[in-house]
């Protein structure tokens, strides 16, 4: 008797665990994903990685792009309240969506990725057409903000840059636009003497260095990224 119990809790057990990994989708809903990924000079690029996957860490479909920089997948959909994700060229829940600028989720680290999403619980589409998916090369930004000594001048900065790592929401007008990564304002006083920033951005984009010197209106400063490695210094 108290083995048959026994194996009634383990079927129990191992059904539990089996449901509580049960990805939800929504009636067995299927929705094809297509696209062409070219590089800043509109030359196709191939074999980049383009997965969808849940919020839940589960893969719904997956490809690479061929010789032409075209691909073309059938996915399953996630239900709401799970998100449904497009990552082209990145690292299968490399948790790109929560921390995008982390170049290390990066797959071919010589080019830019972009994370599609769509978090909206009304998902009726039947295709995802993406278009022309352009993957800028990776470029850093070496920042060296340097108060001159003795100087008692106050600061405060925020950064604005694409970054290296694209986020793009499905359902907006336009694909081809970044969200941009904005920093809140940093504020330095007098003991801030050398400070060294690494942002981690597309070769081809801008950085746009907002400031503020001593309670002044503020400044911008627009910062190309014209090589792979590029330095800015900032004396105040």
């Amino acid at each position: 008797m108290k083995r048959k119990h026994l194996f009634q809790y383990l079927f129990l057990g191992i059904a539990f665990v089996l449901q509580s990994c049960e990805v939800d989708i929504m009636n067995d809903q299927r929705v094809l994903v297509t696209g062409t990924i070219v590089d800043s000079n509109n030359n196709p690029i191939s074999n980049i990685s383009v997965r969808s996957e849940t919020s839940r860490e589960a893969l719904l479909g997956e490809t690479i792009s061929d010789e032409n920089g075209q691909f073309e997948f059938t996915s399953l959909m996630s239900k709401p309240p799970y998100n449904f994700y497009i990552a082209v060229n990145s690292k299968p829940f490399s948790e790109i969506w929560h921390y995008h600028y982390n170049t290390e989720l990066i797959e071919n680290i010589d080019y830019s990725a972009k994370a599609f999403y769509d978090e909206s619980n009304n998902r009726n589409t039947s295709t995802y057409h993406l278009g022309v998916i352009q993957l800028n090369m990776y470029a850093k930004l070496n920042l060296h903000i340097n108060n001159i000594p003795g100087d008692t001048n106050t600061l405060e900065y925020k950064l604005n840059y694409d970054s290296a790592i694209c986020r793009v929401n499905l359902n907006g007008n336009d694909l081809n636009r970044c969200e941009d990564d904005e920093s809140e304002f940093r504020f330095l006083d007098s003991e801030y003497s050398d400070i060294h920033i690494n942002v981690e951005s597309q070769l081809g984009t801008t950085v746009a260095f907002i400031y503020k010197l001593n309670g002044e209106p503020e400044q911008t400063i627009s910062i190309p990224l014209t090589n792979p490695e590029n330095t800015y210094v900032f004396e105040y």
